[in-house]
Formats: structure tokens, C-alpha cells, sequence
């Protein structure tokens, strides 16, 4: 399946473009006050986040961004309903930022220095919230779970992992690639700016479905799933484990992916006949909705 190119005229010859502003955000005419009251059942509150940090490690590298974008939506359809005031600062994180992370984000020395994140307004925005959302949450969550006194008992869900971007006929994950894609554009690699654009990404119905993109990461962020770690694996079985989308994990040195929990036997007799050649040696760990994306998952 071929993705319609949004922005992109008839002859293909030209792919037109629009900066992102809020004006862009479109909201579904049944929505108004008499039907919020009528239906304060199936009205949630969402939060996407976004952190510029000094690098990748969560242990040592500090948070020197921070972009929170609220917002009301309908849990059973993934429409957008409204947005809410969002929450933008830098932290100063005390020591010197590197050339290459300035280079990436665009941010400066004197562009935070001074500054401080309020932690417990984050806090209060946070704590109102269904779900959080991030376009990689295995990289922002523990940040943000390291920084605040609310995220680590809340559900997350992760655009870049529980969104089929593939099966769209999308080739790439990347926020601002998918962006073009659906013909607008913004400042990347700054946290508000990402954020907003990885909700006004998340607004578009998919061709398929007829849903926003969201109610597709709702399902899959509401769901029990399974880490399956092919621990003991031999090593001429990684060309298999690659093409069933095992990921190397450097730090517990096996191979491992998440599943979802319906599908738990069949990887283990995939795994019995295909790595082990015999019985299951690796380990497995349920993982609850709100445990995904954790540090330590």
C-alpha cells in the first residue's frame, strides 16, 4: 500500500508545505458543551511530552527542555477535542552543553542558562491525565519519570512503536519525515514544537480505518504485553532473531521484542523450532499498561 502524499500536487511534480500552528488543529463539530456534559464518560485527558536532553544516557545525561502539550480527546473513537495550555521551559542543566547537541537541537548555552523546569507545575499537568504520550517513549519516559512524582504511575503510549507507520506505506518512523508526509512541517528538535506536532500528526484518520491515528495507540497502549528474552540463543540464530524483530540488548546480552500476550506460545514454539532446536530456554516478563516503556523494561 502506496501513501497518499499530502501536500503533493497532481502531476507529483511539487509537494507543498504548511508551518503548524494551532490553527491547524481541527476538532469535530459535534463537540460543545451540551455534548461534553451529555458524554463526560468517553472525554479523557492526554498529555504528549517532549525532552531535549544534554545526551542518551538516562543515568547521567540531564533534561535541558521540556515541552507539555494537554489535551482532551474521545476514547473511543482517538478524535481530538480540544488542547490545552501547554507547559514550555529550559533547564539549565549546570554544566556546559556539547557542540553536537547544539548542533541537533539548536539549543545553547545562553539559551538556558538561568533557567529551571518547575517540577510541580509538570506535576499538576501530569496528574490529570489518562496517558502520556511520547514519539519515543523508551527514551523521554525515564526521564521524565526520573524528574517528576506522577509519570511512573501512569500509562504511556509510544507513536514511534504502537502506530503500524509501515503498513500506511509509511518507510519511516521519524517524526518530521512523517510530518511532510502529511504536508506540514515545524521546528524539530524543539520539545513544544514536537509535541505539537506529534498531536497534530496523531489527528490525522488513517485511510483504513477511518479513525485518527491515536485510537490505533490507545488499543495498543491499554494492553498487556510480553517482553520475550531469547537469552541463550546460539549465535547463528541471529539472522532469524533480526528478521522476526528481536533487538539486541547490549546490556543483558540477549536478543528481545514485545509481544503481545495473546501471542505468547506461538513465539515460544517459533523460537523451540527456529533458535533453540528444542526446548525454550530464554525468559519471558508480563508487562502492565503502565509499566510500558519504563527504564528498567
Amino acid at each position: 500500500m502506496a501513501f497518499k502524499w499530502i501536500g503533493k500536487s497532481a502531476d507529483g511534480k511539487e509537494v507543498t508545505l504548511k508551518r503548524l500552528e494551532e490553527s491547524h488543529f481541527q476538532f469535530p463539530p459535534y463537540f460543545n458543551s451540551e455534548w461534553a456534559s451529555a458524554h463526560a464518560d468517553v472525554i479523557r485527558t492526554g498529555a504528549v511530552l517532549d525532552v531535549e536532553t544534554t545526551g542518551l544516557a538516562h543515568g547521567q545525561d540531564k533534561v535541558i527542555e521540556l515541552g507539555v502539550r494537554p489535551f482532551k480527546f474521545n476514547r473511543e473513537t482517538g478524535e481530538l477535542l480540544s488542547l490545552e495550555q501547554p507547559y514550555s521551559s529550559f533547564q539549565d542543566p549546570g554544566e556546559p552543553i556539547t557542540a553536537e547537541i547544539t548542533a541537533l537541537t539548536g539549543i545553547t548555552d545562553e539559551m538556558v542558562k538561568g533557567h529551571k523546569i518547575e517540577w510541580s507545575e509538570v506535576d499538576q499537568c501530569l496528574s490529570r491525565c489518562d496517558i502520556l504520550i511520547a514519539h519515543n517513549a523508551g527514551f523521554d519516559r525515564p526521564f521524565i519519570d526520573r524528574a517528576t512524582t506522577v509519570s511512573s504511575g501512569k500509562i504511556w503510549g509510544c507513536s514511534f512503536r504502537q502506530v503500524d507507520w509501515s503498513k500506511k506505506g509509511l518507510t519511516s518512523q521519524k517524526l518530521e519525515v512523517l510530518a511532510i508526509f502529511h504536508g506540514f512541517f515545524n521546528d524539530s528538535h524543539r520539545a513544544l514544537s514536537d509535541a505539537d506536532s506529534l498531536l497534530h500528526l496523531l489527528s490525522f484518520k488513517d485511510e483504513m480505518t477511518g479513525f485518527p491515528y491515536l485510537r490505533e495507540l490507545l488499543n495498543q497502549a491499554r494492553k498487556t504485553t510480553i517482553h520475550m528474552m531469547a537469552s541463550n540463543s546460539p549465535f547463528e540464530s541471529k539472522d532469524h532473531l533480526k528478521n522476526r524483530n528481536y533487538r539486541w540488548d547490549a546490556a543483558q546480552k540477549h536478543w528481545a521484542k514485545e509481544i503481545e500476550k495473546d501471542l505468547l506460545n506461538d513465539e515460544i514454539k517459533w523460537l523451540e523450532e527456529t533458535v533453540y532446536k528444542g526446548k525454550f530456554k530464554g525468559k519471558y516478563q508480563e508487562i502492565a499498561p503502565a509499566d510500558h516503556y519504563k527504564a528498567n523494561s
